[in-house]
């Protein structure tokens, strides 16, 4: 593949720009065709769950809640579950 990045649609040459050439190709390669989307969220929901119970103090809901990107409310109803099942 030649490295001249106007030959390129856009989206590849968006990822050109982000992650170089060979490893936009090997994007390509592997995805070819196929629509993707990427979550909001990095993170898995249980992942965050087990995150937010470990890191619990008693006061820090909000702090949990800004640093996984879920609402104040998830948070707390997650501690609470847990509080529930001891």
């Amino acid at each position: 593949m030649c490295a001249d990045i106007d030959m390129y649609n856009d989206v590849y040459r968006d990822l050109m720009e982000l992650i170089g050439l060979e490893n936009t190709l090997k994007v390509y390669s592997h995805y070819n065709g196929q629509q993707l989307s990427f979550p909001k969220r990095l993170y898995s929901r249980v992942y965050v769950e087990r995150k937010v119970i470990e890191e619990y103090d008693g006061t820090n809901i909000k702090q949990l809640a800004k640093k996984y990107s879920y609402t104040e409310r998830w948070v707390s109803g997650k501690v609470r579950e847990k509080i529930q099942k001891l």
